[in-house]
Order: structure tokens, then sequence, then C-alpha cells
């Protein structure tokens, strides 16, 4: 930096007014000292009256601009300098010894933004001062910047530093298109950052050529000159390898990389690297599928996010039909289904199983658990039938089709019976299913009984095979309990019984 400058840099409190700028001044910790600062009706003058109050002290100050009519990029990564040069021209440069090159200004207006690193990406970002943050945009009276003529204030991620001009040739125009341009850096300057050591850089700049091929109106020679800069300004032995990556992917011939194996080389997810091309324009359907949830049922249910809603799945076998997927979105959603191609959706699953969340879900909430309740119940009802037959043998009743019979301990059923129950009850189910689920839930036996001089076949289940059964261990249980509890309190409050006087309740 130059402390001794002639060409009409501003430098002092009564410089910056005198070119008709608003000046605020803050807090050593760069609060503002002045209310309404924001409003039409301020006056920097005021600001002058603050800067003598601290000249006669010996006390420096921190000092902000007020941005109205003011474009101000607020460079938050140092190493986002080695990629402006030769980009952005500005007369307006300004930093710290820390940071020389950390604000641009130009006259004029646009919206407010902050490029932030996805969050996926921290492990690379944690060492510097402003980890993800690379960039501020800021505009407009209700914002500011501190700028030369103080100090930069004591922040958490560093102390308090003197603000001075890299370079003033006065406020140039501002150009609309400079904020795609910084967004470009800001891709540049987060792949420089991650750009790896060795062994997987071929992959990682072909796969970066094959998002901007893809996705992005790009022309080969932009591609070339974007991956050539980034390799040679991120420390390859043999930048030059690269100059033609953008080309080269657009042959039908050589090996297409893209947004799954960036996505590998990272150990991220395609959505995470969705959102950072977002910057420069890039739209894939890969990042509107965020997260997938399977539950520990039987079978497998699982919930699919698609932006902000989630898409209930109850065959795993959708999940292997894009062209399933997208009945599903638009039944859900209530919106037009992105195109996805087999091979893109397969990385896209491929990427979501891996981060799988796995939730447990009670067995009675399953489809498979919500069968077995109702077996249970079909069984229950012929047992407190059979009960009220002292000890006689009623398996007779397994020569009807909805043969059951409670005897010595057991439950005797046909498959046929069950069938025949859960078709009423709205259930469809496969005989194998049935055989499966007697043998693995129940632990029943297959079994010959020969009644009436016929053969029967049918399945032998021990009693504590149905009642100690967790699915047995219903609601409907617990109300009964919580039932007779109630009706007992009651009559022996009462004295009688709840449905008239009795002496023995």
């Amino acid at each position: 930096m130059n402390p001794n400058f002639s060409d009409g840099a501003p430098r002092t409190i009564k410089e910056w007014h005198d070119m008709g700028y608003m000046m605020i001044p803050c807090s050593p910790e760069g609060v503002p000292l002045v209310k309404g600062w924001t409003e039409d009706s301020y006056d920097s003058k005021i600001s002058t009256v603050k800067e003598e109050y601290f000249l006669k002290r010996n006390i420096p100050g921190v000092w902000g601009l007020r941005l109205k009519d003011i474009v101000d990029y607020d460079i938050d990564n140092p190493m986002m300098q080695k990629f402006i040069a030769g980009r952005i021209v500005c007369g307006a440069k300004f930093g710290r010894k820390s940071n020389p090159l950390s604000h641009l200004l130009f006259q004029g207006s646009t919206k407010n933004e902050e490029i932030i690193v996805p969050a996926a990406f921290e492990k690379y970002f944690k060492h510097f001062p402003h980890g993800r943050r690379l960039l501020d945009i800021r505009s407009g009276q209700d914002h500011f910047t501190y700028v030369p003529c103080g100090l930069r204030p004591h922040k958490k991620n560093g102390a308090s530093e003197v603000l001075d001009w890299l370079n003033f040739t006065g406020f140039m125009k501002y150009d609309t298109r400079t904020n795609g341009i910084m967004k470009e850096i800001c891709l540049q300057t987060a792949l420089s950052v991650m750009f790896p050591a060795t062994g997987q850089r071929d992959n990682y700049i072909t796969a970066i050529a094959g998002i901007l091929a893809k996705h992005t109106d790009w022309t080969d020679e932009r591609i070339n000159s974007f991956c050539f800069d980034l390799a040679f300004k991120s420390g390859s032995d043999n930048p030059s390898r690269y100059a033609s990556k953008g080309t080269d992917v657009r042959k039908p011939d050589n090996k297409h990389f893209g947004i799954p194996k960036l996505a590998e080389v990272l150990e991220v997810t395609p959505a995470d690297v969705s959102k950072l091309f977002a910057w420069v324009g890039v739209k894939d359907a890969s990042a509107m599928f965020s997260d997938l949830v399977v539950y520990n049922t039987e079978p497998k249910q699982w919930r699919l996010k698609f932006k902000d809603k989630w898409i209930d799945i109850w065959d795993t076998s959708i999940l292997l039909s894009y062209t399933k997927v997208k009945v599903l979105i638009l039944e859900t959603c209530m919106e037009e289904p992105p195109e996805v191609s087999p091979k893109d959706w397969k990385a896209i699953r491929v990427q979501l199983l891996q981060n799988v969340k796995k939730e447990d879900a009670p067995p009675e909430s399953s489809y498979y658990g919500v069968i077995t309740g109702m077996i249970i119940e079909y069984l229950k009802r012929r047992r407190s039938n059979d009960d009220n037959v002292d000890g006689d043998d009623t398996r007779f009743n397994l020569l009807d089709s909805w043969g059951a019979a409670y005897y010595d301990q057991y439950y005797w059923v046909k498959t046929e019976a069950i069938i025949n129950y859960l078709k009423i009850k709205g259930q469809s189910i496969d005989v194998r299913k049935v055989a499966h689920l007697f043998r693995t839930e129940f632990k029943a036996e297959p079994t010959k009984l020969t009644i009436q001089k016929r053969e029967i076949r049918c399945w032998k289940i021990h009693v504590e095979n149905i009642e100690g059964i967790r699915s047995d261990n219903t609601e409907t249980k617990l109300l009964e309990e919580a039932y007779k509890e109630w009706k007992h309190n009651k009559e022996k409050r009462l004295g009688h019984s709840i449905y008239g006087k009795k002496d023995n309740y």
C-alpha cells in the first residue's frame, strides 16, 4: 500500500464528505454510534464532529461509508485475489495489511448477496478466518462498509487493522455483468481450495469440465480457459494438459464425468456439488433430491425428499425406476418433474443410499405387522369360543373352509382360513407369504390331522407364540386393561356393579 496518495483518494472524513458521501462513526467493534443513519435526513456532518472528538483524544476511529449509490464487493477469502487479476477492472480498491485487496467499490446499485460455500465442504474451509464465506455483495443506504480513514473494527476473526487504498483512480460505473464474473471467480476459488494434492487431479478437472459442458451454455474455449486457469493457479505442475478439457469432454468417444464423479472425489453428495455450481447457473435435478429415509418395516417403507416436500414410497422397486418416481412427484408435489436419464438417476440413487437415514418403526406399523395382528385377532376369537367347551377336542372345525381351533395349548388353523379372513378385512397376501409368517413370526409347525377319515393339512402354533408375540402388545390390549382398571375402581367406589345394584360386584 502507498501511504502518499496524490490522486484524490479520500482518506479523511472531510474528504469523503466533500465528495458527497455520508459517513457513519462506529465503535471499535464496528457498531454505528449514531441513530438514523439509514434515513434520508441523515447528515454526514455529524461524523465530522465525531472525527474531531476522536482526533483530540488521539483515538483511532472506525468509519463506515453508507452505500447509497455504491456497490461494495467485500472479498472475505484472500485466495480470490489471484483469480481477480485481469478479470475485474476497478478504480477503487482497498484493504488492509493481512488482506490488501478486500474491497472493490463501484458507483451504482445492485441487490445484496452472500456467496457462501455449502456446509458439506466445511472441512476444506475451516482454517480460513471467514470460514466458508467467500464474498459479500452490498449496496443501498441501509448498508455500510468500513473504508480508508480509519480502522477495520476488532472482530472475532481478526484484530483491528488500518484500512488503506491499494489503488484509486475514481469510482467507476457499476456494470451489471460484474456480479456474474465475481461468482465465477468464487467458484474458481472454492475449487482451488479443494484442488486435490495428487492422484485425482485429472478426474477432478474432467468432472468440472463435464459439468460446465453439460449444464451451461459455455463455449469450449471458455471451459478450456477456466480449467487451465484453475490448474495453473492451484499448483498443478502441468496445467497445459487441462487447457483443452472443454473441447475433450464434448467428444463422444472420451470419458464423460460430471456431478456424480466430482461428488465422489470431494466426498459429498451430488446435491452439494449442484449447489456450488449454481453460482454459474448450473441447474441439475440431483440437487432437488436431498434426503432418503428408510423405515425398518417389512416390507420396507421409504421417504424421499424432493425440494422441500417428502414423498412416501411403499414399494422398493419404485426407487429403481425414475419413471415411477416421476409419477409420485406429480401426485405429491403437483408440479412437472425434472427430466433425468436412467444413468443419472442411478448415480443420484447411489449417493442417496450412501447417506440414507435408517429409522426404527414398531412392528405393527408395517404391512406384515398389520397382517400379523389380524391373524392373532382371528385366532384369539376362535379360542374364546372354544374355551367354552371344557377341554373338548374342537379340531373338527378344521373341516370347514374357515377352519381354526384351540385345543390342548395349541392353535390349529388352515392356510385357507387365514386367506379368507384377510380378504374380508380387505387384505391380499400370497399363500407363500402366509407360510413364511407362520414359520418366522409364530414358530408354527406344518401338521397333518385325520378327521372323519379325511386328511387335513394345517398349522400347529403353541399358545405362547401367540399370546407373547410382540405384535400382540397393541393399543387394543392396553385399552382393555385400562377399561378393566377403570371399571374396577368405579364399582369399588359405588359399592355395586356399574350394570346395576348387586350384592357382589
